[in-house]
């Protein structure tokens, strides 16, 4: 033991083990930077590798040897994987695994065949000192890290030199054994301390080197996002005063700032603004709504009613999302009352007829839909009437087409003050009306079709042409199990025929309202 505590290797266990301490430090203030962890963790596996061959020093121990000789390569492996990662280069996996295996064979053909320990030393060394070589060419090629070139330089020498002097220990290593030289404790041995000597050393500048690239790295970083910041701080205010939407800082729920289109839109100015609940710029209603959406620390597209000072509420629509750690919220507020009036619009037009404001044939497809599901699964009725207004072409042709537009529009208003708000009506072209009616069998569609004839025959569209009579002729079913909308309208259609062949001014049913059908085609 006083062998070993006079020999380099105890100094260089202690070196490589401020590395690894040095390294685990680096990895924990550099974090979430590549590299650093590939770093500490090959420096400590190297520290368990070099005691487990002293340890094998002290006992003998094959296994020891042999693990201990496996671990300082894989140590070292990783700590070169550690390079690559650093430089956003593919990691070779593949070297860890490689030199472990080719190690082992070798140490474990020493043991099982009592092999020469000068020659295991060269197989270890040429291992050792090849494993950099590649790391060693990235380092000086790298074109795309200008910031860390000196850096580089120095741990590509670093390894460098560790390289040459391993192979060198290990061309003794193999010198001797050709020589059949006696076997020397690793303690006493020329060439086995050469590396503790001198390459230890480069690896402690190169750890130097390592360092020095991630803290220039972390630098350059700080002043790329210190740029950046402040440019998208002049940005901000840019954008600020630009954007058509109100926008303001907020805190606490108060408002720390705002833009100009912030107090063109409330009638607010800026110093009435600031400190301003933001729950003060809506309604009553939408400070409820606002008030239960605030906890989940950002809102996205919200409609709320905003109110102005002097104008009143207004359709808008607001995005609050956070702003730093410190508490602040950025408040978008959009004015959305011209758009609501086009969706109103466009929602008008692509469902209502035009003239009479009823729902047009697409509309009424979508509508019917689930009532006919909703009586396939519980068997609720359901009847639909076709409706068609009697010699319509000669109201036209006499009156003209302005007053066939009063007839539909006043036979329209008369067919809705006769329905439910559940039935659904529709005009499907011309002077053709169908009807939904929601839980109504045949029977009581026929009753209600009377009584809206009835009160046709009393229908005025027009003072000043007493003698305009309007009628219309019906044609009514109803839902049997397995129905489709076009099955329904092509039966109705057949009963309304048939009520125009009696002579018009008729509601009829097909087929019979006691009568069931099997859903064959006429």
């Amino acid at each position: 033991m006083s062998a070993l505590y006079f020999s380099p290797m105890l100094l260089g266990l202690c070196l490589l083990l401020a590395i690894a301490i040095a390294a685990t430090a680096l990895w924990l203030v550099s974090r979430p930077y590549a590299g650093p962890g590939f770093w500490m963790l090959g420096s400590w596996t190297l520290i368990a590798g070099i005691l487990l061959f002293i340890g094998f020093m002290v006992t003998g121990s094959p296994t020891l040897n042999v693990l201990g000789n496996a671990g300082q390569l894989a140590g070292e492996a990783l700590f070169l994987l550690g390079i690559f990662r650093f430089m956003g280069r593919p990691l070779p996996w593949w070297i860890v695994p490689l030199s472990v295996c080719t190690m082992m064979a070798f140490n474990i053909h020493y043991w099982v065949y009592a092999g020469n320990s000068d020659f295991l030393m060269g197989v270890y060394s040429t291992i050792a000192g090849l494993l950099p070589v590649h790391a060693i060419w990235v380092l000086m090629r790298a074109q795309d890290d200008a910031v860390t070139r000196p850096a580089r330089f120095l741990v590509a020498i670093s390894l460098l030199i560790y390289s040459v002097i391993t192979l060198i220990r290990g061309a003794l290593g193999y010198l001797n054994w050709w020589h059949q030289q006696p076997y020397e404790m690793p303690y006493a041995s020329f060439s086995y301390l050469l590396p503790y000597n001198f390459a230890i050393p480069a690896l402690v500048m190169g750890f130097v080197g390592v360092t020095l690239m991630t803290m220039q790295r972390i630098l350059a970083r700080s002043e790329y996002h210190a740029l950046a910041a402040k440019q998208s701080a002049q940005r901000f205010e840019r954008l600020l005063s630009a954007t058509s939407s109100g926008v303001a800082i907020v805190n606490a729920e108060r408002i720390q700032d705002a833009n100009t289109r912030l107090e063109q839109m409330t009638g607010r100015q800026r110093t009435e603004l600031v400190g301003l609940p933001i729950s003060l710029l809506f309604d009553k209603a939408s400070q409820s709504l606002l008030e239960a959406t605030l906890d989940r620390g950002s809102v996205r597209q919200l409609e709320l009613q905003a109110l102005h000072r002097q104008q009143g509420a207004f359709s808008a629509e607001i995005s609050l999302e956070p702003l730093g750690n410190n508490g602040d919220r950025i408040l978008e507020l959009r004015d959305i009352s011209h758009h609501k009036a086009l969706e109103a619009q466009l929602q008008t037009l692509a469902t209502r007829d035009p003239l009479t404001g009823v729902l047009n044939r697409r509309a009424f497809d979508q509508a019917v839909q689930p009532e006919l599901a909703r009586c396939e699964r519980h068997g609720h009725a359901l009847s639909l009437a076709l409706l068609d207004l009697d010699h319509f072409k000669q109201i036209n042709d006499q009156y003209g087409h302005s007053v066939g537009d009063q007839v539909l529009q006043s036979f329209t208003q008369l067919c809705q003050q006769h329905l439910r708000a559940s039935d659904r009506l529709a005009r499907f072209g011309g002077e053709e009306f169908v009807i939904l009616l929601v839980d109504t069998n045949s029977q009581a569609a026929i009753r209600l079709m009377q009584r809206l004839r009835q009160s046709t025959h009393q229908l005025q569209p027009d003072s000043s042409l007493a003698e305009l009579i309007v009628r219309f002729s019906a044609g009514v079913t109803q839902w049997q199990s397995g129905d489709t909308l076009d099955s329904m309208i092509r039966r109705a259609d057949r009963a309304l025929y048939q009520a125009k062949d009696a002579g018009r001014d008729q509601v009829r049913c097909w087929p019979l309202a006691n009568e069931t059908i099997h859903h064959v085609d006429p």
